[in-house]
């Protein structure tokens, strides 16, 4: 893969916050850049998961990542 297509996946989280704002702005940028979109078909086969909902399952997996965080560092206050 040109990049870590995992990098451009958390930076569109991070912007958009919201699955479908998120995943409207990832298919935008794949439909026009081809290497983007080759980049991404080699990621989703990578992880087994077909390429309708790869994108939406990184989404789950980050933000219960990040929900995880929080509730780590909330047990820890108490």
């Amino acid at each position: 893969m040109r990049n870590d297509i995992t990098i451009t996946f958390d930076d569109i989280i991070k912007q958009y916050r919201t699955l479908d704002l998120s995943e409207e702005s990832f298919w935008s940028m794949v439909r026009e850049d081809k290497q983007m979109e080759a980049d991404y078909k080699e990621w989703c086969e990578t992880m087994g998961v077909p390429e309708r909902k790869g994108f939406s399952y990184y989404y789950e997996e980050y933000i219960d990542q990040q929900e995880s965080v929080w509730d780590s560092l909330n047990d820890h206050d108490e």
